[in-house]
């Protein structure tokens, strides 16, 4: 069976969970220069990006994403594409880690956006693209972020599936793995302290990469994708 093909983004209805955030923003306004028309969603208000829509919505709670999905599809009349770009993060060494926090992580970056992945795919119409940020921890651990890196890994891991599951209908779901990206994801992190990262790509050049790899029908963003070593 091919694989899935690429999609023009002019004209599409798309979806971008975690819109509040820098990276998912400035996909959010990339996708929108492109033509597309855009809902957005986030656990804060959002404007100035352009979107025909923002829901305020917690993903991690089960009726939150079916109104998500049904909202999108009253203003959008279907679904084209979906970027999940949503996610917290973590500091802590493994062996000062308890439940409650691997639990919170776990919830927020493996458990919602993987239902979610594997709710909204039936509204995706056939021909679909999915992008899943799950970014290059999955690639290059860091110490202190065992339980990150595994939620990380663990979508990662998911998308390959969905994406052959999926295959059937065209539909591909692309695994997103930037390198550091200046989003200011790690000083608001919900526990411990980010270590030292190297100067960041900008959120802009990022966007306008993973947009051209939905357009062109990649399954996969490695890190190398954006020009990381």
């Amino acid at each position: 069976m091919a694989p899935p093909a690429g999609i023009s983004i002019a004209g599409t209805r798309a979806l971008v969970v975690g819109a509040t955030g820098g990276l998912g923003s400035a996909i959010t306004e990339r996708l929108v220069a492109g033509g597309a028309r855009v809902v957005t969603s986030g656990r804060r208000e959002l404007a100035g990006v352009g979107a025909t829509l923002h829901v305020e919505c917690d993903i991690t709670v089960t009726s939150e994403r079916e109104r998500l999905i049904d909202d999108t599809i009253g203003a959008l009349d279907g679904i084209d594409i979906v970027v999940i770009a949503s996610g917290v993060v973590g500091f802590a060494p493994a062996t000062v880690m308890r439940a409650a926090d691997i639990a919170q992580l776990i919830a927020v970056d493996l458990a919602a956006p993987l239902a979610l992945l594997g709710e909204v795919a039936p509204a995706v119409e056939d021909g679909g693209a999915i992008a899943v940020i799950t970014g290059a921890i999955v690639d290059t651990p860091i110490p202190g972020t065992s339980t990150y890196a595994a939620a990380k890994a663990g979508l990662s891991s998911a998308c390959a599936v969905v994406r052959r599951e999926l295959r059937p209908r065209r539909i591909n779901v692309i695994d997103v793995r930037p390198p550091h990206t200046e989003t200011g994801l790690a000083d608001r992190a919900v526990f411990g302290s980010a270590p030292t990262f190297p100067t960041g790509l900008s959120p802009s050049v990022v966007a306008e990469r993973i947009v051209r790899g939905i357009a062109d029908g990649e399954s996969e963003l490695a890190p190398s994708a954006f020009g990381a070593a």
